[in-house]
C-alpha cells in the first residue's frame, strides 16, 4: 500500500510519497514486492496534483480516465475527480468483487494564489472535503496503521515546531516528510520517496 503526506500552506502544496507497490492476498498480507520507484504522485497540466493510497489498480484506472476526459479547466473540477474516482472503483469491482476497494485520494490545486486541498475516501464514495494537512497509513493492521500515524505527527510537531522558519521552506518541508517516511519498519512502505510541491508558478519534483 503506501504513506502518504500532504500539507497545504497559504500558497503552496507539497506531497510526499513513498514509491513501493506490494502485491497482498487481498486481506492485507504481502505476497510480494511489485516496485520501489513508483510514483503515487499524479501531475496534471501542471496546475492539479493527485495522490493515493490503497489499491493501485483503482488509482490506475482514475488516472487513465482523468488523462482520456480532461481538454479543459473550465468545469466543476471537484465532480470531475471524484467521477474519476468513482470509475476506477467502479473498474476495480468489477474485476475483483471479493476484495475490498479501499483507496484514498487528496486532490491539491492552486486558485488566485490560495491553495486548496481535498481528500476523497472510497468509505463514502469519494464525497471530499477540505482539508488543510493530513498523514494517511496502509499498513498489514488498523492498530498498526494508528501507531504509525500518531509516531509520524508527534515526530513532524516536533520537528517542525523547533525549527518553524527553516520548515517555511517548501523543499525542507519535502525533505522531511521523506525522512518521516523512511523512518517506517513496515513492509508495505517502502525507503525510496516521490515529492511533488505546487505553487502559482507550477509543479516541481523531488526525488529523495
Amino acid at each position: 500500500m503506501t504513506m502518504l503526506i500532504v500539507m497545504a500552506t497559504d500558497n503552496s502544496i507539497i506531497m510526499t510519497a513513498d514509491k513501493r507497490v506490494t502485491r497482498t492476498d487481498g486481506y492485507g498480507k504481502v505476497i510480494k514486492i511489485v516496485s520501489d520507484d513508483y510514483k503515487k504522485i499524479k501531475i496534471i497540466k501542471g496546475k492539479y496534483i493527485v495522490s493515493f493510497a490503497g489499491r493501485t489498480a483503482i488509482a490506475e484506472k482514475a488516472f487513465k480516465f482523468i488523462d482520456e476526459k480532461i481538454v479543459s479547466l473550465e468545469y466543476d473540477i471537484h465532480l470531475f475527480f471524484k467521477n474519476a474516482f468513482q470509475y476506477g472503483k467502479a473498474c476495480f469491482e468489477n474485476s475483483f468483487p471479493n476484495i475490498e476497494p479501499t483507496s484514498v485520494f487528496f486532490l491539491g490545486y492552486i486558485k488566485d494564489d490560495t491553495s486548496y486541498l481535498k481528500g476523497y475516501s472510497s468509505d463514502d464514495d469519494y464525497k471530499g472535503m477540505p482539508i488543510s494537512d493530513s498523514i494517511k497509513v496502509r499498513a498489514e493492521s488498523l492498530v498498526v496503521e494508528n501507531l504509525l500515524f500518531n509516531e509520524t505527527q508527534n515526530f513532524l510537531s516536533t520537528k517542525i515546531s523547533s525549527r518553524p522558519s527553516f520548515y517555511q521552506s517548501n523543499e525542507n518541508l519535502s525533505v522531511l516528510f521523506s525522512e518521516a517516511i523512511k523512518r517506517m519498519n513496515d513492509q508495505m512502505i517502502g525507503k525510496t520517496t516521490y515529492s511533488v510541491v505546487l505553487t502559482s508558478n507550477g509543479a516541481t519534483e523531488l526525488h529523495n
